[in-house]
């Protein structure tokens, strides 16, 4: 079965998730599968070097004992303050409305968790930062490039402070990413409803213009109200103003999308887009 898959921590960004999640399964009629993945620790149970070659077997052998207590015990309370993060996570969800969801306790790492449950994702949810970056403006969680990279699914990154989606930009360069990012949204998708701005940044070329405006109508046919914007200019700078201009509920994005940057990793542009909006991102794969 097709699931929403958010993903949530102990950071700031946790409720804002969950209701993205509630938003999403609205628009979808889809359950939620909500997830907490523990990362991995540093083993702190291995033994030390004996450098001096002075420890004595029988200090070693206490030392690794409370080691190997130590690590159980950090265990334990990583899956007991795991579980908890998720029970707030579901109970938040429940009280949103009817909705399925069911919880999942992982250990191990972000980015194989998103590739393990791909098959019955239809759509992911990430915060744009995680419990290590807190509230540092510049600084995104550590496995966002990486999550957003390796997805074969949309993600929406979220921002801290839900609020219900109406407009989003779009940001067209006439690549093949952007393309298929219209077509999803023409299949049907998680924006149905919302009016789109759709904004290409470039020289005003004829064949800009055509693809710009061929673009557009494909999405007008699918229902949405559209209207087209043709800019030049410095891409990033560009787009950040035009979200704050046009008051946009959030940017949306082909995942190798801006053509000067498609061979970095989801693309420097996105990634400094992330740091200076202030709205939730979708990215289409």
């Amino acid at each position: 079965m097709d699931r929403i898959t958010a993903f949530i921590d102990g950071s700031e960004y946790a409720a804002s998730v969950c209701d993205h999640a509630v938003w999403a399964a609205a628009q979808l009629s889809m359950p939620v599968s909500l997830v907490h993945v523990i990362g991995r620790r540093n083993d702190v149970s291995s033994p030390p070097a004996d450098l001096s070659g002075n420890l004595r077997l029988g200090a070693r052998t206490s030392l690794l004992e409370k080691l190997s207590k130590l690590d159980e015990e950090r265990a334990a309370l990583g899956r007991e303050r795991g579980r908890a993060i998720l029970d707030d996570g579901a109970a938040r969800i429940a009280a949103a409305g009817d909705i399925d969801v069911i919880t999942k306790l992982r250990n191990g790492d972000l980015i194989e968790a998103i590739s393990e449950l791909e098959a019955e994702t239809r759509f992911t949810i990430l915060g744009k930062r995680g419990e290590a970056a807190g509230f540092a403006a510049d600084m995104l969680g550590s496995n966002l490039d990486r999550a957003v990279r390796i997805s074969k699914r949309p993600v929406l990154v979220a921002n801290r402070a839900f609020k219900t989606p109406e407009r989003f930009v779009l940001a067209y360069d006439g690549s093949p990413a952007t393309e298929r990012a219209v077509e999803r949204l023409t299949a049907g998708s998680v924006l149905a409803g919302m009016s789109c701005d759709m904004l290409s940044v470039g020289a005003a070329t004829p064949q800009t213009r055509d693809k710009l405006t061929h673009a557009a109508a494909a999405l007008r046919r699918a229902g949405f109200e559209v209207t087209e914007h043709l800019e030049t200019g410095e891409p990033e700078a560009v787009i950040a103003k035009a979200v704050v201009d046009l008051k946009a509920d959030m940017l949306v994005l082909g995942k190798a999308g801006h053509s000067r940057l498609r061979q970095l990793f989801i693309g420097s542009t996105t990634m400094e887009l992330m740091r200076t909006c202030r709205v939730p991102f979708c990215i289409f794969p």
